[in-house]
């Protein structure tokens, strides 16, 4: 039995059911793709709000689960093998569901590794274009910077978009069908 007070991060935050896949979250693009996901895996899990203006991932609890003091994290007491996983970044946490629930991630190693190409993207790209339209929102000058920086991944996507290939509208390796998409909740801050 999964025994949560091993974890430092449940002294703060203490999980109602431990049994239960534990998320660390805040309703931020990276914590919306996750919480999709986990919607979309049908997976039980307990939420939990951490919250960033308060500084709480800067927490002992909450940096013994990520050092890097960003959320979303998790702790999922039936990891591989049945021990306890504690995860953290957005991509490695929708691989890992996606491994986890048996879904989302097509069988055929060329499909596989395509899909999870976009996922990469997603995070290296598209990801930094909605981190920095926030910022660009709330900089009093408009950050042209940003703007342009936002507008070039815009391009990028618009090409990109043009790779997505016509046969994987079917189930059977379909990333834009059967797959959450993490583009999705980061997509409003690429909006022309």
């Amino acid at each position: 039995m999964f025994d949560a007070t091993e974890f430092p991060i449940t002294r703060r935050w203490p999980a109602q059911h431990p049994e239960r896949l534990q998320l660390y979250s805040l309703p931020t693009p990276n914590g919306v793709k996750v919480s999709i996901m986990l919607e979309e895996t049908g997976l039980p899990y307990e939420a939990h709000l951490i919250d960033i203006g308060q500084n709480e991932t800067w927490t002992p609890e909450f940096l013994s689960l990520n050092p890097n003091g960003k959320i979303p994290a998790i702790l999922d007491p039936a990891g591989p093998d049945g021990k306890p996983l504690a995860l953290f970044e957005s991509g490695a946490i929708l691989l890992y569901l996606a491994e986890k629930c048996g879904e989302f991630l097509p069988q055929d190693p060329v499909q596989r590794i395509e899909t999870i190409q976009w996922v990469f993207f997603q995070m290296a790209a598209v990801g930094r274009c909605s981190a920095s339209s926030a910022s660009s929102t709330n900089s009093p000058d408009g950050n042209t910077k940003t703007s342009a920086r936002c507008s070039a991944i815009r391009k990028s996507l618009s090409a990109c978009s043009a790779c997505w290939k016509p046969g994987w509208k079917t189930v059977n390796g379909s990333w834009a069908r059967t797959t959450p998409s993490p583009i999705s909740p980061c997509s409003a801050g690429c909006a022309t």
